[in-house]
């Protein structure tokens, strides 16, 4: 069995201090995934026949590890991520910081295939304080 995967990424970000207590932080970054198996080949278990794995155990299962060697035929995965945020800190004292961060994730599942279509939005907004002794 084979598994070939890759993603490639370009970031960008900059920084701009507004004022002596003010500062920002944009970012974006984009990446671009994809995820393959192939050569997937598996022998057939004699024990999934309906045969006993020994005399007081039968096994009278119908799941064989040779069905999963299609699973190279749904297992392509490729989609791509647009990750925007924004960032602000304000010191309100030489010890005591606010930050806000809002964070913006699209995801677009070019395959829509194996776990049906995983693409949409997510949205982040997440506030906190910094205290410095």
């Amino acid at each position: 069995m084979s598994y070939d995967d890759s993603v490639h990424t370009l970031m960008a970000t900059a920084n701009w201090q507004a004022m002596d207590k003010l500062s920002f932080n944009f970012g974006i970054a984009f990446s671009m995934a994809q995820s393959e198996m192939e050569d997937i080949y598996f022998v057939s278990d004699p024990h999934t026949n309906g045969d006993r794995l020994d005399a007081a155990t039968p096994w009278k299962g119908t799941y064989d590890v040779v069905n999963t060697n299609e699973m190279e035929s749904y297992s392509k995965l490729e989609y791509n991520t647009l990750d925007l945020n924004m960032e602000a800190l304000y010191s309100i004292s030489d010890n005591i910081d606010l930050t806000v961060k809002y964070l913006l994730t699209n995801v677009d599942d070019q395959e829509n295939y194996v776990y049906g279509d995983e693409s949409g939005l997510y949205h982040s907004l997440r506030a906190w304080v910094t205290f410095r002794f």
